[in-house]
């Protein structure tokens, strides 16, 4: 019987397979390697502390800042080395935060509080604070013509920002004369009261004057000549999201099944009688791409056009996907967004197509309820980890021979990553990082215990188990067969090992005599005494040796066939 060849594997893990029928370019599992678009495997790097963080969350970096959650305050990243940072919002709870930019500003909400972080790293609400209402409206003597009048206060900003308005008071004059209005109490950080008001038994409220956040009172003796309140009078501020995203003019939050949408580039309020859907069932994810934006509550939906107001939702996929996971392909053409789903990695197209290439390439990927995604490029590859929380888990579909073949050596169902050209999918394990950030062309992940820096030879000193597991081998005859060798093509920093698994979950370890950090043939020999065991297939793992590095490029098993049949 000639040799067998196995590798490259472009599939990666095929784990809707039964490991003696697995397709050509597939693995059973692949722990703590990254496969290439060449469909080689390369052991991942490691990680190493940075500092230490208690309950550290959210950690983002887009419009050239870093925000990071260190328990109940949200900070700004100013610098790594030694970690240092600016408070923005303190009396946070620990809830992840979503993020957006535009126009320099990062805006940020928990689904609880929101806010922006400006260019000077200060904090600002979405909008500033509507005011208080009116405290008391009573006639004065003067000059303004009787009749019913109507009016009503609003905050607003040294640089003109206004907020939504008070309720609306009315008085009727029943003869000439003058309206003083009491005002409230100034919301703390706003700057002036604006004051409005209708022309005698009119109906649009214009502005009558600006007035220092300090004043007591205001008194009306002239018909308004300013600019009109219109439908400021009837928004109120956007409510905040466990997901938002900027779309077209608007600003979108997502609240459980409720996606509410901005006015028209007035990003902090909202009409709420009509800017919103209701999903029908929680939503978690939003990915707005130039053409549209993608959402998922209980399925996939994608709204087609720039404004979410006028756009009809096409149905994609009758599932939906994991808070907290969308990101960004660095694709060159067609932008694109990408997300985890509860059935594996999407990407979205600018045109609302949508490709699941872990699906189609036959690996079924755990579920979970939250989770993070990290776009890495390096060495001209790009890849997508996804690391998912403490629910995270493969579902009764997968074979029970990947199930086995998990076990073996590590069963962490946390975290998956893809390469993002063709789709190969692995696993990773001790990698429990819930956000990401690059800084200064470093990049970090955020754990319980800490911020890391994302490079290093072992997961903060301690040793990184990784392997490659081809599946079984000789089912095919009915013959009984062993190998009698083991060629690796690849390149090591240390010693590799052929383990060889028998169906009797016995399991025969066979080192190389040699490594090689160029690449070379390794060969792991002599593998005597197998055909004893009168077996009619095996599993051949390659696996690293106290943690080395590797890459494998392909597999040769000389195998030993004996006359005799099971």
């Amino acid at each position: 019987m000639p040799n067998l060849q196995l590798g490259p594997w472009p599939l990666g893990i095929v784990n809707s397979s039964r490991d003696y029928t697995l397709p050509k370019g597939a693995v059973l599992d692949a722990l703590n390697v990254d496969f290439t678009d060449k469909g080689t495997a390369v052991s991942r790097r490691g990680y190493s502390q940075t500092v230490a963080i208690d309950n550290g969350h959210s950690l983002k970096t887009l419009g050239g800042k870093t925000l990071m959650a260190m328990g109940a305050e949200l900070h700004v990243v100013t610098a790594m080395n030694p970690l240092t940072t600016t408070l923005l919002r303190a009396g946070m709870g620990t809830t992840p935060i979503s993020y957006d930019e535009r126009g320099g500003e990062v805006w940020w909400s928990n689904g609880a509080q929101s806010g922006r972080c400006n260019a000077d790293n200060t904090d600002h609400p979405w909008v500033p604070p509507a005011p208080g209402n009116i405290v008391a409206v009573y006639a004065g003597a003067g000059t303004l013509p009787a009749g019913d009048y109507r009016v009503a206060i609003t905050h607003a900003m040294a640089d003109g920002e206004e907020s939504v308005a008070s309720d609306i008071e009315e008085i009727a004059l029943a003869s000439a004369g003058s309206i003083t209005l009491t005002l409230p109490a100034a919301t703390v950080g706003t700057d002036v009261f604006n004051v409005y008001c209708t022309r005698a038994d009119g109906k649009a409220l214009q502005k009558y004057s600006t007035v220092a956040a300090a004043t007591a009172s205001v008194d009306i003796t002239a018909e308004p000549q300013g600019r009109q309140l219109r439908d400021r009078a009837f928004l109120k501020p956007l409510p905040a999201g466990t997901a938002i995203c900027f779309h077209g003019g608007r600003l979108l939050s997502l609240s459980g099944e409720f996606l509410y949408y901005s006015r028209p580039y007035d990003y902090g309020v909202y009409d709420p009688t009509q800017d919103y859907i209701v999903l029908g069932a929680a939503g978690s994810i939003l990915a707005s791409v130039e053409s549209g934006v993608f959402v998922a509550a209980d399925r996939t939906w994608f709204y087609a056009g720039a404004d979410l107001a006028s756009a009809e939702p096409a149905e994609l996929l009758d599932y939906g996907a994991v808070a907290g996971t969308v990101f960004n392909p660095p694709l060159k053409t067609n932008p694109t967004a990408g997300w985890y789903s509860l059935k594996g990695v999407v990407i979205g197209s600018n045109d609302g197509a949508i490709a699941l290439q872990q699906r189609t390439k036959g690996f079924i990927a755990p579920a979970a309820d939250t989770g993070a995604s990290w776009v890495r490029q390096r060495d001209g590859q790009v890849h997508v980890i996804v690391s998912l929380d403490g629910t995270a888990a493969y579902g009764s579909k997968v074979s029970d021979d990947f199930t086995t073949a998990r076990m073996r050596y590590d069963d962490d169902s946390t975290t998956v990553c893809m390469e993002l050209t063709g789709g190969a999918t692995s696993r990773y394990s001790n990698w429990y990082f819930n956000s990401y950030a690059e800084f200064d062309g470093e990049e970090y992940g955020l754990d319980v215990e800490g911020l890391r820096l994302l490079d290093g030879s072992a997961d903060e000193g301690v040793a990184i188990i990784a392997a490659v597991d081809l599946g079984l081998i000789g089912y095919d005859t009915p013959q009984i067969k062993a190998p009698d060798a083991v060629y690796v093509r690849g390149k090591s920093s240390d010693i590799l090992v052929v383990d060889i698994a028998l169906p009797t979950d016995e399991v025969y370890s066979y080192p190389a005599h040699r490594y090689s950090e160029s690449m070379a043939v390794m060969r792991h020999a002599p593998m005597k005494g197998l055909l004893n065991a009168r077996q009619q297939g095996f599993n051949t793992i390659v696996r690293n040796q106290d943690g080395g590095s590797f890459e494998l490029a392909s597999v040769e098993v000389a195998l030993a066939v004996s006359k005799r049949r099971i």
